[in-house]
Parts: C-alpha cells; structure tokens; sequence
C-alpha cells in the first residue's frame, strides 16, 4: 500500500514514517503536516491509504475528511488521533473515514489497523467501536423513513449486513460462496446507491433508515 501521513508533530511523524519503512509492506508517499499539503499527492492515483490526524492547523477534522474524500473518492483513510469525544468520531466516520484509531495503539495496532483496510475492514479501537455500536443502536427512524422501500438488492442487502457485523470482504466472500471481487462490486453498487463513499458512511445510512437490520 502507499501510504501519505498527514500529522502535525514531527515526533509522531516520524515515528510512523519509520514505523511503515520498518514494516516492508508499506510505501510512504508522503509525510506533511497539513492536509493541504497532502492534496497535491492525491492525483493520479498514487496513494492508496492516508494516516490522518485530527488536530492539524487549516481545515476542521470533518472539512479535511471531506477534502480528502472529494479529492480521491478511493482513498482510505485510517484516523489517527488523541480525540474520543462523540462529535468528533461521527464526524470524521460520516464525512468518509474507513478507520479511526486513538494514539495510544501501539506499532502492532497500527500495523495491524493498515492490514484490516487492506483486507477490507474497518479497523477502530475498542473504546471507539463501543461509541459507534451505541450511537447504532441508539439511531432514531424517522416517520417517513418507516416502510421505505430499499433501494438495495437483497445480496446487497445482506453484504452491507455482514459489514456492519464487522466482518471483511474475504470473510463475507466465503460465507457468501462467491469472489472477493464479486463483493468488492458490491460494495461500490451499494456506495452509488447510498451516495456514500466509504463502509462508515453505508453504514450509517443503511441502519438510520433501517435498510439493514442493527
């Protein structure tokens, strides 16, 4: 994967840096501390994966997620930050984050978080994934939502199911008896479908008017 790291503190930065040479596995395209920066990186398809702090000079956390969608709506982008309030973490899964990791995960996490996206998860550590399960269950429906007719088929349906359940796409591809390729078409089906542009995103759509069942 290539990767552009987008965080502030130099310290930090170059512990990541480091951190991917020192994995093998990962190419670092980039490493700047604003997200504006990081934009100039983005054409032509050169990055595969961003590493994204919150807390950065210029644009809010929920502009830069977006600035960063808009600009390579194929970018993943994996949270890495000190935040655990719950405007933040929906704001940032919302506007488009694939994962959302606190700094205190240690280089195994991390690693491990770049793995899960690669493999088509949604890496997120356990005090964040409890936040987001609540916020899930807790989603009102709206009146004019009830009885609405899915736009969805019903093998998307039941692969948007299986994501929510948290599993990834070469999981979903066994348990389905069909090709990681074929569910990876799915997914794109249903983020046009959802006008989304990430697994958070379907998500959160799908369980708000209750296309899925949460």
């Amino acid at each position: 994967m290539n990767v552009i790291v987008v965080e502030d503190t130099a310290t930090v930065r170059a512990m990541l840096v480091d951190l991917l040479k020192a994995n093998g596995r990962h190419s670092v395209v980039a490493a700047v501390d604003r997200v504006e920066d990081a934009l100039t990186y983005l054409a032509g398809d050169s990055a595969d994966l961003m590493i994204l702090d919150l807390c950065l000079p210029g644009l809010s956390y929920e502009a830069a997620v977006r600035a960063v969608n808009n600009a390579s709506p194929d970018l993943e982008i994996l949270v890495f930050t000190v935040s655990e309030e719950e405007e933040t973490v929906f704001s940032a899964l919302k506007a488009g984050a694939t994962g959302y990791l606190l700094k205190t995960a240690r280089s195994a996490q991390i690693i491990a978080a770049l793995d899960e996206i690669e493999a088509g998860g949604s890496p997120m550590s356990p005090s964040i994934a409890r936040k987001v399960l609540r916020e899930f269950q807790g989603v009102p429906v709206h009146e004019e939502l009830q009885g609405m007719i899915s736009p969805l088929s019903d093998r998307e349906t039941e692969i948007l199911e299986l994501l929510y359940r948290g599993l990834i796409i070469q999981q979903i591809a066994d348990r389905l008896f069909i090709s990681p390729l074929t569910v990876h078409t799915h997914i794109k089906n249903i983020y046009a479908k959802l006008q989304v542009n990430s697994r958070s995103q379907a998500i959160y759509e799908a369980v708000q008017k209750k296309l899925i069942k949460g």
